[in-house]
């Protein structure tokens, strides 16, 4: 599958029917053989001053990484860290850039934790914890689980014990 960059084509439909597409494993891999994933590091490092860019390129990024460690390890060697901890930076007030920054890095890292010290020298631990100081009523757990991933220190509070009642038959 080659895929062609057409200027007159808007890139938010084209980074929106890119991710919908890669919820099939099997597109997914012909996308990213076909060559995008440079394409897409460069893209968000183009477009990063812009949030609503920015929040698409990176959930395109979360869903061609996803349970596909080959992937991740492409864009980790082509440069996306910092492209992305730089679209971190930019938008702190952007839930959508933090979130699906949030999901980038933990589908990236998850199953690569050899890059976690490339995100370290970053200061990423510091960024995701002030987005989810911001954030945490609506994704905290997407931030924690990309700390988690990172491999810092964070505390994930037990949303049910089981406790307390029983089950009646």
């Amino acid at each position: 599958m080659q895929i062609i960059y057409s200027s007159g084509f808007s890139q938010s439909v084209l980074f929106s029917r890119i991710t919908a597409l890669a919820g099939n494993d099997d597109v997914k891999r012909d996308i990213v053989n076909g060559g995008i994933v440079p394409v897409v590091v460069s893209l968000l490092g183009r477009h990063a001053s812009n949030a609503p860019a920015s929040a698409l390129i990176l959930k395109c990024i979360a869903a061609l990484s996803l349970r596909e460690p080959n992937h991740a390890k492409q864009f980790l060697q082509s440069g996306v860290i910092k492209a992305i901890v730089d679209c971190i930076k930019i938008h702190p007030n952007s839930s959508q850039v933090q979130k699906n920054a949030c999901w980038a890095i933990r589908n990236l890292v998850s199953r690569c934790r050899e890059y976690n010290s490339q995100f370290h020298e970053l200061d990423i631990e510091a960024l995701l914890n002030q987005t989810y100081n911001k954030f945490n009523k609506e994704f905290g757990f997407d931030v924690k689980s990309a700390l988690r991933d990172l491999e810092c220190d964070v505390k994930f509070e037990e949303q049910w014990t089981g406790r307390g009642g029983e089950i009646e038959q």
